[in-house]
């Protein structure tokens, strides 16, 4: 075991080898963040750096998402972006990644010192401020040529797709795991013509496809270490083109629960409201000069439909053998999608109110 251990920490002292770090190494300590890639905190006697191995079963175009964040940093750099943009460092060969003996490839990224909030700390100066950088983000990013981009995973946050998957995925199994999710499948049957009429406009072009993040939750935000006031937008792999909908409604599905996805206790659950219109209020704030009215109409259900759609992807992985998202137990995608259904029910409970708050912003 301390064989292994000590194997191991010499394969990341190379592989941080290789990247233009400054100074010598002093630790190296695994983060326990995100359910996709590998991460790990670096320290140097000179800077701190995060080291990420990414995860190649899910990301398949390694390349081609370091292409998207390189140029989205750029413009983002060139637009009077007020946040603290991620900063690559280069291999020792000039390199965005440097790739292992397994052929594992591996990036790094400075350090931005920061503050995460966790849900007990969250209050509604701090969801002002969240919703206020990820409109900000929107606006420096919405004139942007979509076609620059490359859409590095197909169908991303397109909820139709994945209730389709779902449904044959249903249909083709059967005992204890396919009834386990059946009841659920049954309420998240009743919006498929919502799922449907989202393509639609999409399609019709009324919902306009921007530059969008993808994956707006709360952990991927970074606040001042000595203010409630956001620093830096980070993990920008699925950096692609979408509608601003689903990043808005990640950002609320992951903040305005008063527990985590992860808890399997059901009572916990419950939707903040008031952390729903602060974060609308700094949103709105920010896009106003760019939003569209059919983009404006769907933010009340917006918060709904990425919480149905995060509750079919943990069923589907569950019923897969849980081979997408990273589980600490056999059943815990199941317990993470039946915690989604029961936050969306508490959503739906207060849809009404949300559109109200909408309305009441655009007529001020």
């Amino acid at each position: 075991m301390q064989t292994a251990i000590s194997n191991k920490f010499m394969e990341l002292k190379t592989i941080i080898n290789s990247f233009e770090i400054e100074g010598e190494i002093e630790s190296i300590q695994q983060l326990n963040i995100g359910l996709i890639n590998t991460n790990y905190l670096v320290v140097c006697s000179q800077k701190k750096y995060v080291f990420q191995q990414i995860n190649t079963t899910i990301f398949k175009n390694v390349s081609t998402i370091m292409e998207n964040i390189v140029m989205v940093n750029e413009h983002l750099k060139n637009t009077n972006y007020n946040y603290e943009s991620l900063t690559l460092i280069s291999t020792k060969s000039k390199e965005n990644l440097f790739f292992d003996a397994n052929k594992n490839p591996w990036r790094c990224f400075a350090f931005i010192e920061n503050k995460n909030y966790t849900f007990s700390e969250l209050n509604n100066t701090i969801m002002t401020e969240y919703g206020k950088a990820i409109g900000h983000f929107h606006a420096c990013l919405a004139n942007y040529d979509t076609a620059k981009i490359t859409n590095t995973i197909d169908n991303f946050h397109n909820t139709l797709k994945y209730f389709n998957v779902l449904e044959d995925l249903i249909s083709n199994s059967s005992g204890k795991q396919k009834n386990e999710v059946e009841e659920s499948f049954a309420f998240i049957q009743q919006f498929e013509d919502r799922f449907q009429k989202i393509n639609q406009l999409i399609d019709a072009e009324k919902i306009p496809l921007r530059v969008c993040h993808n994956d707006t939750k709360i952990d991927n935000i970074l606040f001042d270490s000595n203010s409630e006031k956001v620093k830096s937008i980070i993990d920008l792999d699925t950096i692609m083109s979408n509608t601003i909908i689903y990043d808005f409604g990640d950002a609320i599905r992951t903040s305005c629960n008063t527990t985590s996805e992860n808890d399997c206790d059901i009572n916990n659950i419950n939707f903040n409201l008031d952390f729903y219109k602060s974060f609308t209020t700094g949103y709105l704030k920010e896009s106003k000069d760019f939003i569209c009215k059919e983009e404006k109409n769907w933010l009340a259900f917006a918060p709904i439909l990425v919480t149905l759609e995060q509750a079919i992807r943990f069923f589907t992985d569950y019923l897969n053998g849980s081979i997408y998202y990273k589980t600490d137990y056999p059943n815990q995608n199941l317990d993470r999608g039946l915690n989604q259904i029961a936050l969306a029910k508490k959503m739906m409970i207060n849809e009404k109110e949300m559109e109200n708050y909408i309305q009441s912003l655009s007529q001020s």
